[in-house]
């Protein structure tokens, strides 16, 4: 009963973390540099936490989840500062 708890609080405060209004501390926007570093730690965090968890667990499972999410974020951020610099270059 104690491991489900303990598994809830860690879903709780991975997804909390996540869900911030910017996942910078609000000072960078989309594509910048800031943001896609925080990006790439981020996932890399999660990724030696994710690692940690035993093969066919739920929190493992978990953080995958998460660490494919942010993944998506990162292409996403990647792309948009391409095409902001592709159309700054054109001008």
């Amino acid at each position: 009963m104690a491991h489900e708890a303990l598994k809830k609080l860690v879903k709780l405060v991975v997804e909390a973390r996540l869900r911030e209004v910017d996942v910078t501390d609000g000072t960078a926007p989309h594509g910048s540099e800031k943001h896609i570093s925080d990006l790439q730690t981020r996932i890399e965090d999660l990724t030696k936490w994710r690692d940690r968890q035993r093969r066919g667990t739920e929190a493992r499972a978990n953080y995958s989840r998460l660490i494919a999410r942010l993944r998506v974020e990162l292409k996403s951020a990647i792309r948009f500062a391409e095409r902001s610099t592709n159309q700054k270059d054109e001008k």
